[in-house]
């Protein structure tokens, strides 16, 4: 019985409880209210990576194809352009405009 004893040992030893999404411990009871302020907190960080991560493919792709991404930069402005047809826009503003739907949607 010794002998299986220190020969298993490790597998015998208390571990302590898994650490799971976040900071919250297993075993941890959160009440309902906190536990959906933790789910928007981390909502909200994977939507800020995301976002991150998208604009960095976007860079990489851009300068990949550059034909393409002129492409579509241009059927992009053109859209605008329709969009806004009856009020005067500098150019540098629907710039920003296509800028900022990159960066938010």
């Amino acid at each position: 019985m010794l002998r299986y004893v220190t020969q298993n040992a490790s597998r015998l030893a208390v571990r302590p409880p898994a650490l799971t999404r976040g900071m919250a411990l297993e075993g941890t009871k959160f009440s309902e209210g906190e536990k959906a302020i933790e789910d928007l907190y981390f909502t909200k960080e994977d939507q800020r990576l995301l976002a991150k991560l998208l604009l960095k493919v976007k860079e990489q792709s851009d300068i990949a194809d550059k034909h393409a991404a002129e492409g579509v930069k241009a059927a992009e402005l053109s859209a605008l352009k329709q969009i806004l047809a009856k009020v005067d826009v500098p150019r540098e503003v629907m710039d920003k405009l296509i800028k900022w739907k990159h960066t938010h949607y």
